[in-house]
């Protein structure tokens, strides 16, 4: 017979020896692998000669191209000549074909999901079988190989008697506590082991108790509770079942909670006679889950109700004035407004409108005229359109209403939005004279009953003078022969001095001074590098160049060691900052690290990468630093608890005193040396405004802000400048109930409006809020008892 192709000879050819064989047979694999069909054929025909040199390479090469093409004549061939593959995956497959995954590494356990999935109806079945009998070191591998299994492997494994590792059975109790399915639930039951890690092993547990009294412990409650926040899982219903024959208070509490959101939980609670144990969460309960009877009974005239929805988030505020309105016969104008004046301050602008429309459909105009007044101006003047013909008696009420009504309601927010985006600037208040230069300053950071604000200040001539500055006289005065290198007001008339007595590396002195005396606190063993308030009471913190930490109040000063009482090895603490509200102390060297002193604990820590210069918080969790260095003149943002570091701010040149921080209007201010003023955004550091300062022969040393933000000092050569900061707290007011405002804000409306640059929006804005307090405050004489500096012997002239 002929053969045209001559596929025998090179069958033939390929089979001799010598170096004419080998081109042959190379020859023939590469025109196979290319697709020459003729060349395949005798691929094939090599794969089922007897004897023929190359006729294991050829069993090879057909197992691999029907792994690849599942060609019914390549696999009628494999299975005649018992080829197997050598990828792994094409091996398996072929393993899978002969009847053999008995030798299935469990290295190669990961292709179980591609075997499975194979279009060949023989390796399919074989590898399910192969995976439904798989133990020992195949079955763990299926489990964990390339992660947790899925379907249909993860089908045939949830046959197995035995159960997986650990971390799979935890990732089964996850996906069945997440999605039930029925397969899932019957192999996790009937292996009968809980999960092992924390988050879902006690609601494992709950599941797999077939006695609920046993759930009566308190360490399951916990479990109960979580069970029902599961939505429509059966673990949720077998819990709120349990909980309602348990009966215990805590978690029957917790189950109607749930049920103000779930149908079927209010359900069994009112089949189960179920109901919180607090009487005002009882009324909200009945009232939300379709009971208004039951709550007429309990709350006949809303009180409880009232305060209930005072207390409530705004998505339960929205249920309850549904619910009410549906069941009728219910005040729900009482109920919205409850203590009014207290409850202005939360309460949206949804909610107000809703109030305000009620009381006009009532035509309860003397109560809807209270409720305008004492609103934010925005809501004001858009509720004051509300009135039909009414209007209020007196020609000062009447002039009031009209400015209300006739506001333009839009004009008015976007006025509000401006003087939020656009800081109102510090205004020059007075000058005080001191004797001598001024080199540290620090106001009182209290206004105790009938106490003056006072400023401490030291000056180049070794003298730290206390300012009364309600009178602009010195209160009280100190000398010391030694420099005055730090200063410190704590407050009730008490001022912290610290002293350099040595030279560089000299020891340095603490002293307390108050009522005309100075007593000594403590000697230390370096100069004092930094002081700072830190906390109430008197409190406060100081740091040397020894790496030394000093915490001083009432009872007297202790020096604490960082990595003995902190654990915190620090190689040079370079300065410290305080925050005088929470008692933190931030200790900054290329680390920073957060102290609470009060509890004895580092609340955190970070690398800074760069060694701080001057250091102030913004926040009980925020500080802004500048370096030290050549990179001196960058101002850096802080955040301690995660260690952020952004943004940044360049420093102008010259920009050489501050920061000081202005956390009620979110601002931070730097001063340069000639007393010019520059006020950054406290969170994008960004400058704001800035201020320049006319005095340009009073070259500045020094920079201190009130804490209570009235005032912002700068001290000079020829003494301290004043500045009035509060105008930057107007934003704050205007956006406010007009009933949470007092006399003394006023003025600073009216210095508000005297500020360069006001737009006209937000002119009408204040000129709106400036009205209504002139209504307001029209018979107080007296600016509220707030004590205001003013002139006298030394002169705090403007």
């Amino acid at each position: 017979m002929m053969d045209p192709t001559g596929t025998r000879e090179r069958v033939a050819a390929s089979g001799r020896r010598g170096p004419l064989g080998s081109w042959a047979a190379e020859r023939l694999f590469a025109r196979a692998a290319g697709g020459d069909a003729a060349a395949r054929d005798g691929v094939v025909a090599i794969a089922r000669t007897l004897g023929h040199r190359r006729r294991e390479r050829a069993k090879r090469t057909i197992a691999a191209w029907w792994a690849e093409t599942l060609d019914p004549g390549l696999r009628r061939a494999v299975l005649e000549t018992g080829a197997l593959a050598s990828a792994p995956l094409a091996r398996l497959q072929t393993l899978a074909l002969h009847d053999r995954l008995a030798e299935w590494d469990p290295a190669e356990a990961g292709w179980a999901p591609s075997l499975l999935g194979c279009a060949d109806p023989a390796v399919r079945a074989r590898t399910a079988d192969a995976c439904r009998r798989a133990s020992g070191a195949l079955r763990e591998a299926l489990w964990t190989e390339g992660g947790h299994p899925e379907p249909p492997l993860l089908d045939l494994l949830l046959r197995h008697d035995e159960p997986p590792p650990v971390p799979s059975l935890d990732a089964l109790w996850a996906r069945w506590l997440e999605t039930p399915g029925e397969a899932l639930e019957e192999a996790l039951f009937r292996w009968g082991l809980p999960a092992g890690d924390p988050h879902h092993g006690p609601l494992s547990v709950l599941a797999l108790e077939t006695d609920p009294a046993r759930l009566r412990a308190p360490e399951h409650h916990g479990a109960l509770r979580d069970a029902l926040a599961l939505g429509d899982h059966p673990l949720r219903d077998s819990a709120a079942a349990t909980i309602a024959d348990l009966g215990e208070r805590t978690l029957v509490d917790a189950l109607c909670e749930r049920a103000l959101e779930d149908p079927r939980l209010a359900g069994l609670c009112e089949q189960r006679g179920l109901a919180p144990s607090d009487p005002v969460r009882r009324g909200v309960f009945f009232l939300l889950t379709g009971r208004p009877a039951q709550y007429r009974a309990l709350d006949p005239d809303g009180r409880g109700l009232a305060l209930a929805y005072a207390a409530a988030p705004d998505a339960e505020r929205a249920r309850v004035r549904e619910a009410m309105l549906t069941a009728g016969e219910l005040d729900l104008v009482h109920v919205i407004a409850g203590d009014r004046r207290n409850r202005l301050a939360s309460m949206g602008d949804e909610e107000a409108r809703y109030l305000a429309e009620r009381l006009a459909d009532r035509r309860e105009w003397d109560e809807l005229w209270t409720f305008v007044q004492d609103a934010p101006i925005a809501i004001g003047a858009e509720l004051a359109r509300l009135f039909d013909r009414w209007a209020p008696r007196g020609d000062d009420e009447r002039r009031h209403f009209t400015a209300l009504r006739t506001a333009d309601p839009a004009t008015v927010r976007a006025g509000l939005r401006r003087l939020r985006d656009e800081r109102l600037p510090a205004r020059p208040h007075a000058h005080l004279n001191v004797p001598g230069r001024v080199d540290l300053l620090s106001f009182s950071p209290d206004r105790s009953p009938g106490a003056p604000p006072s400023l401490a200040v030291s000056t180049g001539s070794g003298s730290v003078l206390v300012f009364d500055l309600s009178t602009g006289r010195i209160a009280e005065r100190y000398e010391f022969d030694r420099p005055v290198r730090h200063l410190l007001h704590v407050g009730n008339g008490t001022v912290i001095v610290a002293e350099h007595t040595g030279g560089r590396r000299g020891p340095g002195r603490l002293t307390r001074c108050a009522n005309g005396s100075a007593e000594p606190l403590r000697t230390t063993s370096g100069r004092i590098a930094s002081l700072v308030a830190a906390g109430g009471d008197g409190r406060f913190a100081a740091s040397t160049r020894t790496g030394g930490l000093l915490l001083g109040g009432p009872e007297g000063v202790t020096e604490v060691g960082f990595g003995s009482e902190y654990g915190v090895d620090l190689i040079y603490p370079w300065t410290i900052a305080g925050h005088r509200e929470s008692g933190l102390v931030a200790v900054l060297g290329y680390t920073l690290v957060l102290i609470d002193p009060a509890a004895g604990a580092v609340t955190a820590s970070t690398e800074l990468g760069w060694a701080p210069f001057r250091t102030v918080f913004v926040d009980a969790g925020t500080l802004v630093a500048t370096r030290t260095g050549t990179a001196k003149n960058r101002l850096t943002r802080i955040t301690p608890s995660d260690g952020r570091q952004d943004p940044e701010f360049t420093v102008p040149f010259g920009w050489d005193f501050g920061p000081e921080a202005l956390p009620r209007t979110g601002q931070i201010v730097i001063a340069d040396g000639r007393g010019s003023l520059n006020f950054l955004d406290a969170e994008r550091l960004t400058s704001v405004h800035r201020y320049t300062s006319p005095r340009d022969q009073a070259m500045t040393r020094c920079l201190a802000a009130s804490p209570r933000e009235d005032f912002l000092a700068v001290g000079h050569r020829n003494g301290v400048e004043l500045f009035d900061v509060r105008t930057g707290r107007v934003p704050e007011l205007a956006r406010g109930p007009v009933a949470d405002l007092v006399p003394r804000d006023l003025e600073l409306v009216d210095a508000a409006l005297a500020a360069p640059g006001i737009g006209d929006e937000a002119r009408t804005a204040l000129e709106l809020l400036r009205a209504c307090l002139h209504h307001r405050f029209r018979f107080d004489v007296e600016v509220d008892g707030d004590v205001r500096p003013v002139g006298g012997d030394h002169d705090i002239g403007l």
